[in-house]
């Protein structure tokens, strides 16, 4: 029985007490009063006479009233509790955590890819195509259910943005995320930070935020969601390069690949490096000419090989679009799910009853069942 509760009305089991309470509890409080409460008497010398009469079927079936009553409360409980239609399976996509790992480094300036018709910046399509990954245009469908957050890296490694459903405020802050030294597509000064490429902290810091965050959600944190898998996408369009800061060693992305793998936690590497001939730059953090480094590719696709992911070389955009693609593909959970509609009907139904009994008892309270005085 308390599966069928479960089954047919929203609060599922809830409702189902609550009706064993109300039948249990709520005609005894009717007998309790009625037996205890004031009645009005007509003194008479002698009811000697009245002994023989036989009681009428009225008296008889005076307790049709409280139960008109209780069903019609019982009928309104019902309508309340939202009876459910439905029941089919149907597959939904379960959520995953998703750190997007976003290369800054002025290289990342080169113009060598075309967005719209026309020519932009790397970061300027990545960013782009994110955006559409995330939220979904075109071919993809979007990651409404999944935890997604941003890092970011040159010199330094940052998260902008903590894994998060709250999607639109990562859109904003992708969008708002610049090459240091540029402002708005424009570059205002030449900071030595855009000089330099820290892929192993990088990976470090994204890993630490996915463990951080499956940690919470197992300890109940409030905020904190849970997820099935986690995966880190690292983009980049150069290898290694650390600043050298003196009696620091800084992390090696292999190894760093490896803690995450011990983790759980899969990487997709991505190297961003557009196949349209770079115009030359001016400055000391120009954009490198010439074509992808065979040694960076090759760190990349062992980064990706160690901890069960892929690696992907996007030319243009069409092909980083093919490639978010593929890992939307690649990484969609699948689940079986009920799925239940509310019987707005069976509400309506269930609301004209109630109504219905309520003026069929007053009906009858006042006119067969009517007491004098």
């Amino acid at each position: 029985m308390m599966q069928w509760f479960r089954d047919s009305f929203a609060p599922g089991p809830l409702f189902a007490w609550l009706c064993l309470a109300f039948f249990i509890l709520i005609p005894l409080v009717w007998i309790r009063a009625r037996r205890k409460g004031p009645r009005t008497s007509v003194r008479f010398s002698s009811l000697q006479s009245l002994h023989g009469l036989r009681a009428t079927w009225a008296v008889r079936t005076r307790f049709v009233l409280p139960l008109l009553r209780t069903l019609a409360i019982l009928a309104l409980i019902v309508a309340l509790a939202r009876p459910q239609s439905g029941g089919e399976y149907h597959d939904t996509s379960e959520g995953i955590a998703i750190q997007m790992v976003l290369d800054v480094s002025g290289s990342m300036a080169a113009d060598d890819f075309v967005l719209d018709g026309q020519r932009v910046r790397r970061i300027d399509v990545v960013k782009r195509v994110f955006e559409d990954f995330v939220l979904g245009r075109g071919t993809l469908r979007g990651r409404e259910s999944d935890l997604i957050g941003m890092s970011t890296f040159a010199m330094f490694a940052d998260t902008p943005c903590p894994l998060t459903l709250d999607h639109g405020s990562l859109r904003d802050l992708l969008r708002e995320t610049e090459i240091p030294g540029w402002v708005q597509g424009r570059q205002v000064r030449q900071q030595e930070e855009a000089g330099y490429t820290a892929l192993g902290d990088a990976i470090v810091l994204a890993t630490d935020d996915l463990r951080r965050a499956g940690e919470q959600a197992v300890e109940g944190v409030p905020g904190a969601e849970a997820a099935k898998s986690r995966v880190m996408i690292l983009l980049t369009d150069g290898a290694d390069n650390p600043a050298p800061f003196p009696g620091v060693a800084p992390p090696k992305p292999l190894d760093a690949a490896k803690v995450a793998a011990t983790l759980g936690i899969k990487i997709y590497t991505i190297a961003a490096f557009g196949a349209l001939p770079q115009q030359q730059g001016f400055g000391l953090f120009a954009p490198m000419r010439g074509g992808f480094d065979p040694a960076a590719e090759a760190a990349l696709k062992g980064i990706a090989s160690a901890t069960g992911g892929k690696y992907f070389r996007a030319t243009d955009t069409d092909s980083l679009v093919t490639i978010y693609d593929e890992i939307d593909k690649l990484e969609r959970r699948r689940t079986g799910e009920r799925s239940f509609r509310d019987n707005v009907l069976a509400s309506k139904v269930a609301m004209l009853t109630a109504l219905g009994m309520l003026m069929f008892e007053v009906l009858l309270t006042n006119t067969r069942y009517r007491r004098v005085p």
